[in-house]
């Protein structure tokens, strides 16, 4: 930091301790609308401002900082500077009157922030930049901004890759320019030092051939995070087989949807395809009624289009109150994006009370944890432990398929696993039959892999099954599920998979546990 003092079209020397330097008042006449002259506190900056901090100081992009002279030391403007400090910003004080820093700001506002050839070109770099990312497949792409670069990543099949590398500053402009010009769901200006949300607008992503992009940020250490998620349509995929389930489990999905009511949750991580899963359900749902049915969704936002009247949460509306005036319209079916908390998961098992057949995501871990969740978040016991009103529990995960082209045996390069996971695969007996991943080929552009598949488990509930939650909790029901119950769990999925030699036990155990988790969790849970 420089600290400068100058008063108007004058001289005067510094009283500073540490440096004595000279100045003179800021010429507003001579700024340019170029990305160094450019307000960095202004509405949508780098360091927006509040209004009244604005009016006595004001930071431009060649990092000098104007202070009001008889403001050098208000608390506000001095924790401001700490800001900078904290940020690793190099900037150089200047003192001037009220009426430069609002001319500077207006100056600003006329010139658009950072210039708008500069927010064109990078709103024109971000299209491009969503455009390869949509060819590629990717789910996800991540802005990440550190001090000297940014790094893009592309979340492909499940895995992330590293796709580009920027300026910081142009990662900076990126993440502006996506926020304040493409998102049609904004609360304010885009601030790197808050977590903001936002979707960006219905004709950028028509655009790109998606059906929706959301869009999250968060400040890191070094600099922003934005994180969008692409949401597609995609047709290839319209049956539970296609998704990956077992013909048992696609049985009780059917079992699930001829109900006449009842609560049934889809549940997983992050990114596991809980929502994709809910439109192939409801799409069979109302093919098999003919249509007979009205199903009624509440969704922030629609992630996938459906065959149903789908209602995104209003301006303000609450999860709760959404849910709330849905069942006032005439519903047989509904379908609730997410339950987030006590008064979303009261007010769906209130719709399963009332006689309708709900539908809703959660994120658990597996299915048995999920009656557990719905019981953290408030809802009562005796709504919760009834199986004619929790009537079924979905949970699942998506692996990385394997490119059938550059996949390598197992047997052929033992030593590309660990000790460990090759033990468990030596007691499972399936060695012979597991694939890896390869180094990649032009059929799987270079990724090894080329798709991703579910595995998952689908529990029916039943009165025993509560009995045994009410007296020995999780692990036990766990076990009366998979014991007499037939249950088939997320890693006896996984274990088919990878014996069919279509999944890499590397990813398997990553993402839904080691092999033999079942032993630890179910046969052990007796003792």
């Amino acid at each position: 930091m420089t600290v400068l003092t100058t008063a108007p079209n004058d001289i005067t020397e510094t009283v500073s301790t540490e440096v004595a330097v000279v100045s003179v008042s800021p010429d507003i006449s001579l700024l340019s609308p170029t990305p160094s002259s450019a307000v960095l506190t202004a509405p949508g900056g780098r360091f927006e401002l509040k209004p009244e901090l604005r009016s006595v100081c004001a930071l431009t992009g060649d990092g000098s900082l104007y202070v009001s002279a008889q403001h050098q030391a208000d608390p506000y403007v001095m924790a401001f500077m700490d800001q900078l400090d904290h940020a690793g910003f190099d900037y150089k004080i200047s003192t001037c009157s009220m009426t430069d820093i609002k001319a500077l700001y207006q100056a600003s506002e006329q010139v658009g922030l950072g210039g708008a050839q500069v927010d064109t070109d990078r709103q024109a770099h971000a299209l491009q930049i969503l455009g390869d990312a949509h060819r590629r497949g990717a789910s996800d792409v991540h802005i990440i901004v550190g001090h000297d670069i940014t790094r893009i990543l592309y979340r492909v099949h499940g895995l992330l890759w590293e796709a580009r590398q920027e300026k910081s500053q142009v990662g900076l402009e990126l993440c502006s320019a996506l926020y304040n010009s493409m998102c049609d769901v904004t609360k304010d200006h885009y601030q790197p030092q808050i977590p903001q949300d936002a979707r960006v607008g219905r004709e950028f992503v028509q655009q790109l051939g998606l059906f929706g992009a959301r869009v999250a940020t968060r400040p890191l250490v070094d600099g922003p995070l934005m994180v969008m998620r692409l949401l597609y349509d995609d047709q290839r995929k319209m049956t539970l087989s296609d998704l990956g389930f077992l013909p048992e489990q696609i049985e009780q999905f059917a079992r699930l949807r001829s109900l006449p009511y009842g609560v049934n949750l889809i549940t997983g991580p992050t990114g596991s395809g809980k929502s994709k899963s809910l439109q192939v359900n409801l799409n069979l749902l109302h093919d098999e009624t003919q249509g007979t049915r009205h199903i009624l969704t509440l969704e922030d936002p629609p992630e996938y289009p459906l065959k149903a009247n789908q209602s995104p949460l209003g301006p303000g509306e609450t999860w709760s109150g959404g849910i709330k005036n849905s069942v006032r319209l005439d519903p047989d079916i509904l379908m609730y994006g997410e339950l987030r908390d006590f008064e979303s998961a009261q007010a769906a098992y209130s719709g399963g009370m009332t006689g309708h057949l709900v539908w809703s995501t959660m994120h658990t871990n597996n299915a048995v944890a999920s009656i557990q969740r719905a019981r953290d978040m408030g809802v009562p016991d005796y709504l919760v432990m009834d199986p004619a009103l929790t009537t079924g529990i979905i949970n699942q995960s998506l692996l990385p398929v394997l490119c059938p082209h550059c996949c390598t045996p197992l047997r052929e390069n033992h030593s590309a696993v660990s000790p460990v996971l090759l033990s468990r695969l030596e007691h499972l007996q399936i060695i012979d039959l597991v694939n890896l991943r390869g180094e990649g080929c032009s059929g799987c552009k270079n990724l090894g892999v080329i798709d991703r598949s579910v595995v998952g488990e689908v529990l029916l509930t039943d009165l025993q099954f509560m009995n045994v939650f009410a007296k020995g909790g999780a692990s036990a029901a766990r076990r009366h599920w998979v014991k007499e119950m037939g249950g088939i769990t997320k890693i006896s999925h996984a274990i088919t998979k990878i014996q069919a030699g279509i999944i890499d036990p590397r990813h398997a155990e990553t993402i839904v546990g080691p092999l033999d988790f079942d032993r630890q969790l179910v046969e052990l849970s007796n003792v």
